[in-house]
């Protein structure tokens, strides 16, 4: 750096005080002085600051040398993990050593990070070229480059989600961010694609249960609902039982659900559910509670977030997560944008598309294309949201403002009744008594509904 006046490229790759063992004070002082002077100190300066150093070599390749500091980094910080995780072996703590072991695989990929070599993509065409192909092929047997959604507007106007690609799903607590990733999950899987799901607020049984739902309202002889399969009444087992064997030999794709009940969900459980069951679509619902070793939420999301955008690059496909929208979404009519994402900033600028949601009333739902990488974005649209028969269908706008203005209706009726009611009786204390004279009063409150 000395030698070349040269400190972009070090900044480039990400160079910082942390990666120096030996010197960090040596390295932090040109950091500072870059940060002060917006230029690499001269070697002058360099041993006034640190009289007789013998650190000043005559090489002058930078970015060789930029390579070999992470790799030495790396190599550290994953021994000294690798040492603390025998240790916690060695005393028992067997699920203790994994999570650090797993902890120190991210920390040594983020170190490695942008350690891949730049590429011509003016002569070294043929990569390109071959992707465009397979995206080509792609869009003739399914209808577009990408994994459908089951949203004909977020489809047209994205291609769906396609390799490598991180995308959002955000809406505020219970408007329907789970029910749109089931959706999507389902119309991947009947569009022919394998599906690797992770519900981590709610058991494989219940994703089934709505996923069967979905199912059985398009392609089953009845529709068996959702409530009613998750309370387990009014529908015939036997029924039931058949259209799940149908389901199983008509659908050649497979539909992989993880949930929490046999441990935490961590990157390294994704990233170990691509090696082994080599899905092409990844759902991750949601994000803030994915398993997080730090402290401070907003660290732990930004890691968390740049290694979802990590794994879906390295395994080529798209991962879909859940989020939440923060407060400020609350209060407003309009539908959010990516700056409304709860608790990390990172999560909008990581992905590459953003869809935020809003529930306009209790059946319908707008949704807005808050941010596309690669595209336009701004676009919005309504859904008709009828999730216990299976109907969660794109609807136009003036259909959807006669069904919010019907639903209005509907909830001024209810809201004109009583609250609740009372009634009372007078029963005999014993038989043979006077109900008239020793009455026992019974008090019953009826409840709307």
């Amino acid at each position: 750096m000395l030698n070349e006046a040269d400190h972009l490229t070090t900044a480039v790759n990400g160079i910082t005080a942390d990666f120096f063992h030996q010197y960090p004070d040596e390295f932090e002082f040109i950091e500072n002085y870059v940060r002060s002077h917006r230029r690499a100190p001269s070697k002058a300066a360099f041993r006034a600051k640190f009289p007789g150093t013998t650190l000043i070599r005559s090489a002058t390749d930078v970015a060789h040398f930029c390579e070999e500091v992470k790799n030495s980094h790396a190599q550290a910080e994953f021994l000294s993990n690798v040492q603390e995780a025998i240790d916690f072996a060695d005393r028992g703590d067997l699920r203790k050593a994994l999570r650090h072991i797993q902890k120190s695989m991210m920390q040594t990929e983020v170190s490695l990070e942008g350690m891949s070599g730049n590429e011509d993509i003016i002569r070294d065409w043929a990569t390109d070229y071959a992707e465009a192909e397979a995206r080509v092929q792609r869009s003739k047997n399914f209808g577009q480059a990408g994994i459908p959604t089951g949203f004909h507007t977020l489809d047209e106007r994205t291609g769906g989600p396609q390799p490598g690609q991180f995308w959002v799903i955000s809406a505020r607590l219970g408007e329907g961010k789970t029910w749109t990733l089931n959706r999507m999950a389902t119309a991947a899987l009947f569009g022919g694609f394998n599906v690797q799901y992770n519900a981590l607020e709610m058991t494989r049984a219940e994703i089934a249960f709505r996923v069967h739902t979905f199912a059985s309202s398009v392609y089953g002889k009845e529709v068996f609902k959702n409530m009613d399969l998750s309370q387990g009444r009014n529908f015939d087992m036997r029924e039931y039982k058949e259209f799940l064997q149908g389901l199983s030999k008509s659908v050649k794709t497979w539909f992989r659900v993880a949930d929490q009940t046999r441990g935490a969900i961590t990157l390294s459980t994704m990233a170990a559910q691509c090696e082994r069951n080599k899905p092409d679509i990844s759902y991750l619902d949601y994000i803030t509670l994915l398993e997080n070793d730090n402290p401070d939420m907003r660290i732990g999301l930004t890691r968390m977030s740049a290694g979802i955008k990590q794994m879906a690059g390295r395994y080529g496909i798209p991962f879909v997560v859940a989020a939440q929208l923060n407060r400020n979404a609350a209060g407003r009519r309009e539908l959010s944008g990516p700056e409304d994402l709860a608790e990390s900033d990172s999560i909008g600028r990581d992905a590459d598309v953003v869809v935020t949601m809003k529930q306009m009333s209790k059946r319908v739902i707008a949704m807005k294309l808050a941010k596309h990488r690669h595209g336009r974005s701004g676009f919005v649209w309504y859904n008709k949201f009828l999730p216990n028969t299976g109907h969660f269908e794109e609807i136009t706008f003036d259909a959807a403002q006669e069904v919010i203005a019907e639903d209005k209706s509907d909830d001024d009726e209810e809201s004109a009744l009583p609250k609740q009611r009372t009634s009372s009786f007078n029963v005999s204390k014993a038989s043979g008594s006077d109900p008239d004279t020793n009455p026992k009063r019974i008090v019953i409150k009826k409840k709307r509904g």
